[in-house]
């Protein structure tokens, strides 16, 4: 196999043998998350001694007390097939029991096949580069920044030297705004959240011409060629489907495996979009710990050259050029630290 056309396919054919399920929840401290604290839960599966992890990335408690309890229930079923017996559960292809999940919250989803995926791979000693017969490349990333009145100075006191940046856009900007930007040299992608209107996108597009526009409020029929040329969606594309809708087509996609609640969703997504031509990167929701190592897994695999949001989260230490992700471990993670 060659590539990721067919890697989908491949996951859900894999055997996979499940003797257990947890979850663990914590709060992380974050500065930038509201109130200084970002909840998270880890799931972990266990199947033949391995253990395959999954992170859930709601952003309240009550999100995550929900989890609890879905997993309650997840673990409830298994014991009750296995009954008295101590024999492991019945062992099932690795599709049928995602298959299982379709009626759960998406973001309850990801966190499950995340970490089916991961304890299916380490079961049959093989990752996802093995399975594509692919090489991981050097990750491309960006730093984050939400939208301020004066992105400049935050940039430049916040992150300073030549990491790229992915900057929530303002159309009250004047165009000063913009020409510093323009200035530093580093702005990947600028991101509208579905606010503002063409002429905002314009004369972003204008002033900022390398910059991918994301998520421009839809009027295309007012656009210029140009910046059909540098639009960007990401939150209309909930699914791999959803991105199959979209009119013009998009010439890129951030690929958000939880917002579509699945990861094999998402290399659906990422297989198609190579199949169209369309750009893509990989986006994440806040993910603190070993999601956020499986999305440079994903980017290492599928788009090493697009701006993906994957930044290593630790401002204290330096950030390198490009992350490395490694392709000789079994599972789905890259190894390092988040």
């Amino acid at each position: 196999m060659r590539g990721i056309e067919d890697l989908r396919a491949a996951l859900e054919a894999l055997p996979f043998g499940l003797d257990d399920v947890s979850v663990q929840f914590a709060q992380a401290a974050v500065a930038s998350y509201p109130g200084g604290f970002r909840p998270s839960s880890v799931v972990t599966l266990i199947g033949g001694g391995l253990r395959g992890l999954g992170e859930h990335v709601g952003w309240t408690n009550e999100e995550h007390a929900s989890f609890r309890d879905n997993i309650a229930s997840c673990k409830a079923a298994l014991t009750s097939r296995r009954g008295a017996s101590s024999a492991p559960a019945e062992h099932l292809s690795l599709g049928e029991w995602i298959a299982t999940l379709s009626a759960l919250p998406a973001y309850d989803r990801a966190a499950l096949e995340a970490a089916a995926i991961d304890l299916a791979l380490q079961q049959q000693g093989s990752n996802l580069f093995a399975m594509a017969g692919v090489a991981p490349a050097p990750v491309r990333y960006v730093v984050s920044f939400a939208r301020v009145e004066d992105p400049v100075a935050e940039v430049t006191s916040q992150e300073p030297g030549d990491i790229e940046l992915k900057i929530d856009a303002d159309s009250a900007w004047p165009d000063s705004v913009y020409r510093r930007l323009a200035q530093i040299g580093r702005v990947a992608v600028l991101d509208f959240k579905l606010q503002g209107a063409a002429a905002d996108y314009e004369r972003a597009c204008c002033l900022l011409p390398d910059a991918w526009i994301e998520d421009p409020k839809p009027d295309e029929s007012a656009w210029s060629p140009s910046l059909l040329a540098r639009w960007s969606a990401d939150a209309v594309v909930s699914t791999a489907a959803a991105m199959e809708t979209l009119v013009p087509r998009p010439a890129a996609i951030n690929v958000k495996p939880a917002r579509m609640g699945s990861v094999l969703d998402a290399i659906t997504c990422l297989a198609r979009c190579r199949a169209l031509g369309i750009s893509t990167y990989i986006g994440g929701m806040f993910e603190i710990g070993v999601g956020r190592s499986q999305l440079r897994v994903l980017a290492a695999l599928a788009c090493p050259d697009g701006p993906n949001d994957i930044a290593p989260l630790d401002a204290e230490r330096r950030r390198p050029p490009r992350l490395f992700v490694h392709g000789d471990e079994p599972g789905f993670s890259a190894g390092d630290p988040p």
